[in-house]
């Protein structure tokens, strides 16, 4: 096989494993939301404490901005595409805490506002949508 098959090749690989992930963490927060429609509240209603847990779902969501800024670049400088996983992995995850927050907005306020961490967490994680750019830029090639 030629080298420049090997690398896209490579390349391929590395994205497949980056959209599956991708997929997986989306669909966690699929599943948080239905879990939220489907299990009964039974705590009295807080619309304070369920606009506050609403809100810091925006600080962890555009902290994983900067977070995956960094280590993409990271990843970018030293040539090692293995450093582009835990990347988006760590965005994912940052914005996936807006989700788990509205799940605590549902259960522990019983805030009927509570779907909208679940937009925020779905917006980070669209934004956070992998690059094959980066997979590229990471194994040194053109893009």
């Amino acid at each position: 096989m030629r080298r420049v098959d090997l690398a896209e090749a490579s390349v391929a690989v590395r994205y497949r494993t980056l959209l599956t992930l991708w997929i997986g963490m989306m669909m966690s927060i699929v599943i948080w939301f239905v879990l939220t429609r489907w299990l009964e509240v039974r705590n009295p209603e807080n619309p304070q404490l369920g606009l506050l847990l609403i809100c810091f779902g925006f600080v962890p969501m555009s902290s994983s901005f900067l977070v995956k800024q960094v280590l993409v670049g990271k990843a970018i400088d030293r040539q090692d595409p293995r450093l582009l996983q835990p990347a988006y992995v760590v965005a994912w995850a940052l914005c996936e805490i807006a989700a788990l927050l509205g799940l605590l907005a549902r259960f522990a306020a019983s805030s009927p506002h509570y779907y909208a961490a679940f937009v925020i967490a779905d917006s980070g994680m669209l934004l956070h949508f992998p690059q094959r750019r980066h997979v590229l830029a990471a194994l040194g090639q053109e893009f």
